[in-house]
């Protein structure tokens, strides 16, 4: 999934990890700096490549502390 804005990205994560299949599963919301794009995925492998703004589980948000 992929959202233009982070508050549309949260929605759509959080309604991810509240889905029964994705149960107890880290939802990442990654930002794309080539597309853009925020992707919502359950993939934790995709963080090492973009920009990661926080994840979900079971519809719990917790932002990505930052490296500045």
């Amino acid at each position: 999934m992929k959202a233009k804005t982070i508050e549309e990205a949260k929605e759509l994560a959080k309604g991810k990890s509240l889905e029964k299949k994705h149960k107890d599963d880290t939802v990442h919301i990654i930002y794309c700096n080539r597309t853009e794009y925020f992707y919502i995925c359950t993939d934790g492998l995709i963080r090492l490549w973009e920009q990661s703004f926080g994840y979900y589980v079971n519809g719990i948000y917790t932002a990505e502390k930052s490296h500045s």
